[in-house]
């Protein structure tokens, strides 16, 4: 059954193309993570036409594709910049995760430092991403999918 948002349809063949890309335990949830990508990448990139980031959604090369959802996303997402008072009460908080598997002590702050930061920042603009998303979603009438807790495959 065909997927269509705004009245654009999204293909079996279109999803069947895109499960490559998807694996999983079985062909449902690949099914499924191929919809789910494809119905997130075309919400962006019909935002990305709504903005005008992009002349239309159609016959555009992945590039252009990337480049406006790229702008689209630094344009409309915002992230706090995780600081090192911010990672500092991480660290206090999860000492655990940051235990040295050989001497099974806790690793000081200034080795882990950089990892707490990647790691806050990456999630914080996971979040940003999802929320966005979830907005576009609100926003399009999607038939033949329901997009659930979105989790984007645009940051992992």
């Amino acid at each position: 059954m065909p997927i269509i948002i705004n009245n654009i349809e999204i293909s079996d063949d279109d999803v069947h193309t895109e499960m490559q890309h998807h694996p999983a335990g079985g062909v449902d949830e690949a099914r499924h993570r191929a919809a789910r990508a494809l119905v997130i990448r075309k919400l962006l990139l019909l935002e990305a036409v709504e903005t005008s980031l992009l002349k239309t959604s159609e016959n555009c090369t992945p590039q252009e594709e990337e480049e406006a959802i790229d702008a689209l996303l630094q344009e409309h997402v915002t992230a706090p910049i995780a600081d090192d008072t911010y990672c500092s009460r991480y660290y206090e908080q999860n000492k655990e995760r940051f235990v040295d598997k050989k001497t099974n002590k806790v690793l000081p702050f200034e080795m882990v430092r950089q990892y707490i930061h990647d790691y806050l920042q990456t999630r914080s603009l996971q979040t940003g991403i999802n929320q966005y998303i979830k907005i576009l979603a609100g926003k399009a009438k999607i038939v033949g999918f329901e997009l659930d807790g979105v989790d984007s495959p645009l940051v992992q």
